[in-house]
Formats: C-alpha cells, sequence, structure tokens
C-alpha cells in the first residue's frame, strides 16, 4: 500500500539527513524524512563544524539552539617522537569571513537530539522513524520506496543520506573511487572527571611510527584519543576497556575520566560515483568518505545538503530543470574529492610507520618550521567550487560569498538573520547600474541589495573589502551561498544575470 506522493523522500536522518529535509521543507517542498531507527544514536562521532555549516544551521533558525553544545576549536599540532613541532594547523583569523568562527568543536548526540526534535515538528514534513527503507524503484514520475511490513511511499525525488553502509547506494549500483588510504584505528572518547589531569591545551597529532595517536580537545569536558591499530592486532579485543586503558596509561588512569564510546574504524578515502541516478541522489557518507584528520566528514555531507536541497526545490516547482540537478554532482564530487585527498595526505604524514621515512619525513618538516612555513591556516587548504552552475572565470564564483555583520536599529546583527530569505541575492557596490538589472533580478527571483544602504549596513566592511580584492561592483550570491559569478562593471551585471538565468535551464 503506498501513501500520498510527496515532492522529496530523505533516507537517513543523520545530521546531513535531517538538515536536508528541513532546508527542503523551508522552500515550499513536501518531505516525508525516513530512518530505520526510532532514536538518535547516543554516542558521538564527528566532532567539529565549519563555518559553511554553521551558516546553513543559522539559515534553518538554529544559531541559539547549538550554541551550549559547542566550544573552540583548537590548532592541531603534528609532533615529532622527540616532542618537536612538525606542522600546526590554525584557525582562521577575525574578521570571520561567514560571521561565524571558522571551526568550533561539538557534541553530536546533543546536535542530533536537538534536530531530531526540531525536524518532528517542522511544518511540510512527516517524519517516519523506526521504519527501514528495504527497496527503491522509479519511473520518469517518481520514485517508490518499498518500507518493512509492506508500506510503501511515492516522491518525484529521493535524497539517499543512509550512512557509509549505504544499502540504496549498492542497490541503485553506484561503484567506489579508492583514494588509497585504508587504516584501521580504534576511536575513545572520554569525558573527564578529575580537573587536575594535565593533557594538552590542543589538538596533538603524535607522528609516532611505534603507535600513531590524535588527541582531540573537545567541548566541556569531552576528550578524544585515536589510535591505530597496528598489523597483527585484533581490532575487537583492541576496542576493550582493559586494552583502551593500556593505551591511555601516558595520559591517564581509570578513575580520572569515564569511557564514553570506544569504536574500532577503518579510515577510508572512498568517493561514490555516480551520485544520481535519475530521481534518486546520494549525499553524505553514502557519497564519500573522509579520514578524519581535517574534521571535513560531516560537514562535506552538510555542504551536499546546502548544495543538492534549493535545486530540488526550483525543480519541484518547475522552475529549474535537469541541467541544475546535474550540477549537484559536477560540483560536489571534484569539490570533496579534493579535499579528501588533501585529508589523506595529512593523514599519511601522521601515519607513517617505517622508521626511516619517518625520519626523513621529521627532518623535511622540521626544516620548514624552522623557515617559518610550519603554520597553515586550516580553511584555507579547502577548494572553491570549480565547475557547475557557476560563472566560469568569474572572480571569486564557486566560494562562500561573505556574511557580514550589519547595523539594524536593533544592533548588530548577522546579515541571514536580517534578510531571512533562502533565494538569490545580487549584491552590488556604489556603481550606477541600468535600469534593466531590476528585471532580470525580478526574473531570477533575486533579492537587490546595495552595499551602505539598509538593510546591508556593513559593521566591518567585510564584504565591500571582499569585493574589491575581486575588483567586483557586483556579486550574485546563491541559495546556498555560494558565489555564482561577480561583475567587474555595470555592464557585466546584465551579463551575469541572463547567464544565471539560462543555466536554469
Amino acid at each position: 500500500m503506498t501513501s500520498r506522493c510527496f515532492d522529496v523522500a530523505v533516507i537517513g536522518l543523520g545530521p546531513v539527513g535531517m538538515v536536508a529535509a528541513m532546508l527542503l521543507a523551508q522552500r515550499g517542498v513536501a518531505v516525508v524524512a525516513i530512518d530505520r531507527s526510532a532514536a538518535v544514536f547516543d554516542k558521538p562521532r564527528a566532532i567539529g563544524l565549519d563555518h559553511e555549516s554553521l551558516r546553513l544551521l543559522q539559515g534553518l533558525g538554529l544559531a541559539e539552539a547549538i550554541a551550549p553544545m559547542t566550544g573552540p576549536y583548537r590548532p592541531s599540532e603534528y609532533r615529532a617522537p622527540d616532542g618537536a613541532l612538525l606542522r600546526r594547523l590554525l584557525p582562521q583569523q577575525e574578521p570571520n569571513l561567514l560571521a561565524w568562527p571558522a571551526n568550533l568543536m561539538f557534541i553530536q548526540p546533543e546536535l542530533d537530539a536537538m534536530l531530531r526534535a526540531r525536524l518532528g515538528a517542522w511544518p511540510g514534513v512527516a517524519l517516519r522513524t523506526g521504519a527501514a527503507v528495504e527497496g527503491l524503484e522509479q519511473d520518469a514520475g517518481g520514485v517508490r520506496l518499498s518500507l518493512a511490513g509492506g508500506t510503501g511511499i511515492a516522491a518525484r525525488y529521493a535524497l539517499c543520506c543512509d550512512g557509509a553502509g549505504s544499502p540504496l547506494r549498492r542497490q541503485l549500483g553506484a561503484a567506489h573511487e579508492d583514494l588509497d588510504f585504508d587504516e584501521p584505528w580504534v576511536v575513545v572518547d572520554t569525558l573527564l572527571e578529575d580537573e587536575n589531569v594535565r593533557l594538552p591545551e590542543t589538538n596533538v597529532q603524535y607522528c609516532h611510527p611505534d603507535r600513531p595517536t590524535t588527541f582531540i580537545h573537545g567541548p566541556r569536558n569531552l576528550r578524544r584519543w585515536e589510535f591505530m591499530i597496528l598489523p597483527g592486532e585484533d581490532p575487537a579485543a583492541m576496542a576493550t576497556e582493559e586494552s583502551v586503558w593500556r593505551l591511555l596509561a601516558p595520559w591517564m588512569r581509570p578513575g580520572q575520566a569515564r569511557l564514553w564510546r570506544i569504536a574500532a574504524y577503518r579510515f577510508h578515502a572512498l568517493v561514490a560515483h555516480p551520485w544520481r541516478f535519475g530521481r534518486a541522489f546520494l549525499a553524505g557518507d553514502a557519497a564519500h568518505q573522509t579520514p578524519p584528520f581535517m574534521g571535513q566528514g560531516l560537514n562535506q555531507g552538510l555542504r551536499d545538503a546546502g548544495n543538492l536541497a534549493w535545486k530540488l526545490a526550483m525543480a519541484a516547482r518547475g522552475e529549474a530543470g535537469e541541467a541544475l540537478l546535474d550540477s549537484y554532482e559536477v560540483e560536489r564530487r571534484p569539490n570533496v574529492r579534493d579535499v579528501i585527498a588533501i585529508t589523506r595526505d595529512l593523514g599519511r604524514i601522521v601515519c607513517e610507520r617505517d622508521t626511516e621515512r619517518a625520519a626523513a619525513r621529521d627532518a623535511a618538516l622540521k626544516a620548514e618550521a624552522a623557515a617559518g612555513r610550519a603554520d597553515v591556516i586550516r580553511q584555507d587548504l579547502l577548494p572553491p567550487l570549480r565547475d557547475g552552475y557557476l560563472l566560469a572565470g568569474s572572480p571569486g564564483a564557486g566560494e562562500p560569498c561573505p556574511q557580514p555583520w550589519v547595523r539594524t536599529p536593533a544592533g548588530c546583527a548577522r546579515l541571514d538573520d536580517v534578510l531571512g530569505d533562502a533565494g538569490f541575492r545580487l549584491i552590488l557596490g556604489d556603481a550606477a547600474f541600468p535600469g534593466a538589472v531590476g528585471d532580470q533580478a525580478s526574473r531570477l527571483g533575486a533579492r537587490v541589495l546595495r552595499l551602505g544602504t539598509p538593510p546591508l549596513m556593513e559593521a566591518d566592511g567585510l564584504l565591500a573589502g571582499w569585493m574589491r580584492r575581486h575588483a567586483a561592483v557586483a556579486v550574485l550570491e546563491r541559495p546556498d551561498h555560494v558565489v555564482y559569478g561577480t561583475a567587474r562593471d555595470a555592464g557585466g551585471v546584465a551579463r551575469l544575470l541572463d547567464k544565471a538565468l539560462a543555466g536554469l535551464g
């Protein structure tokens, strides 16, 4: 028996699926959100959110709700066996490009519980939990999902966010590109109970060939260790409390902390292909698996959600065609592949177990550190989108569009909170613009803003400075806050909008 037809079925309600469902419903899309589990997972997994993810959550009205579950993201120091600094990953400095810290730590069970509660009350979302999807069929008109117990759900599109082991990815027939990283580790989350325990104040990558190890300083009293499982060691045996306390002995002893989670993992670098199968799309871990050395696994999944939600919404309303839907994979797959490759290469620094190669690594990185090149800004490692629904060759295209703090009668606020919309924005400088620009922007559904006039009264000149650096008199911002393109002169604005309109077909 099949129920009413929805616009989009979202399968898998980790953070990626829940955010995708809310972004779709926010745009007027009828969503059914399905998960096999009746409750959220009660142990931490992901531990870092970056400013693009935080901006997405802000756009859903969740900024205040996430504040209590976050904490500062510490620098990550790569240390040789003799304690020497090899490399340091630092957060982006203020002013913050997106009006958020570039990275924050968070406690995932708290985030998941909050998202599940908000999703259950979100208008336009039908929540189906404790419901396993056993099959997906589709034709030119839509998709049909078979649920355990013989019920069915019909939708125009399906978004599969059902995790790294995604049954739907396997059913759809997606392959994996292996980026050559496959290492077994045991991950240990602890809750400190002794405030006198002396632990590092930063995150540390212990680049020790005898056992590569990671320490992460989480929010509040959460501290995480990750230990490589060595050849010949049994992952199940390494994931016992007895083994874990032996590994933790250099830092603390039983009674000083409570073990919250112990899990043996294989850190993979994998990218599925393709990501689209007719009316079904992959997102999050179902589409890609990222080693943890940049804290980008969840953040890349949330970028998937932000990228696809507005495109599916436009397609569902008949405002865009197949080319825009195809741009999802064109944009996201190469970008996430680049991020995974960067993360893999950082992981190889940590994971080197050959003592001679480790000594050569240490010598080379110590020389770079002595020359003042040890410090790397974490966000500078993340590339922009480079193809897809973008104005090719346009300065700034594919980058996150800055979100400034703006002055309002009630005080300073983030721009997105003041505007409260989720559509295109055309941001103009102080040049004169032809009258036709307003008509073109209206056809695109773009809100026109001008620097220095309400509501775009910047408090710190962040956006104006970004436009100057890109020699831009105008910038077109997509609904996912990615820069579609910029214009260098008034005449270029009309061409910018023409290209954007034509690309929706």
